[in-house]
């Protein structure tokens, strides 16, 4: 189980004194202005609202910082300062307006910051262990038949679940005496994987566990790959 923190942008818009008379969620790349009959703003500044213009200014949220882009022909002001044609972060109570003091659009920069817990993920309780021999998802006991060099296989990268390891490290994991090494052992190793991802991709929303990559050879994934809706079911290697 696993928790974030994840946090939602507002703008509230206010009246002379300074009281909040609506709420704005924002999300995404927003715009804002006025508007234009070829350009519709994702937030409309009020047509009384002089001052401001049709595509006032850009609040970018995807990144590190919000950040808010003055494109305007009067300018914004922030917190007192006025920026023109400029970016700048946004922070929670910022006080922005778009146009003039007088008579530009007056609002207020918020943010709401909560937790969200998921649920926990198959691949992140998977245990193995040798002996006794079992694999576990959680409490869920996984029937298998693999053979002694796919199983030690299994284990190995269950442990180290996120690295990326080289066929040439896993073959020495595998064969410790180079002389007992079979002639193709990146052969062997693929058959290892693919028999290991058909044992659990039915325990992991149809998905694999173990990724193959050129030039770092095998990992098992730390966690379940987040599946755009409509695609359960199809593994992503």
């Amino acid at each position: 189980m696993r928790t974030e923190r994840r946090e939602e942008y507002f703008l509230q818009a206010l009246d002379d004194i300074g009281q909040v008379v609506r709420e704005l969620p924002l999300a995404g790349v927003v715009t804002i202005g006025r508007g234009s009959p070829d350009f519709a703003p994702d937030v409309v500044i009020p047509g009384e609202c002089q001052s401001a213009s049709r595509q006032h200014a850009v609040i970018e949220l995807g990144g590190d910082r919000p950040v808010l882009t003055d494109n305007s022909r009067l300018g914004t002001i922030v917190n007192g300062r006025r920026i023109e044609h400029t970016s700048v972060e946004l922070h929670h109570g910022d006080e922005v307006v778009f146009g003039l003091e007088a008579s530009g659009w007056r609002v207020r920069f918020r943010v709401a910051g909560h937790q969200v817990t998921y649920p926990p993920d198959p691949l992140e309780m998977l245990t193995v262990s040798e002996t006794p021999r079992k694999v576990y998802i959680g409490q869920l006991a996984v029937e298998e038949h693999l053979g002694g060099r796919a199983f030690h296989l299994l284990k190995f990268l269950a442990e180290h679940k996120g690295g990326w390891y080289p066929l040439s490290n896993l073959a020495s994991v595998l064969w410790p005496d180079p002389d007992r090494s079979p002639y193709s052992a990146e052969t062997a190793l693929s058959h290892y994987k693919k028999a290991i991802n058909d044992l659990l991709r039915p325990h992991l929303q149809g998905q694999d566990a173990l990724q193959a990559r050129p030039y770092s050879g095998y990992r098992m994934k730390p966690r379940l790959d987040d599946i755009p809706s409509g695609e359960e079911g199809r593994s992503r290697d």
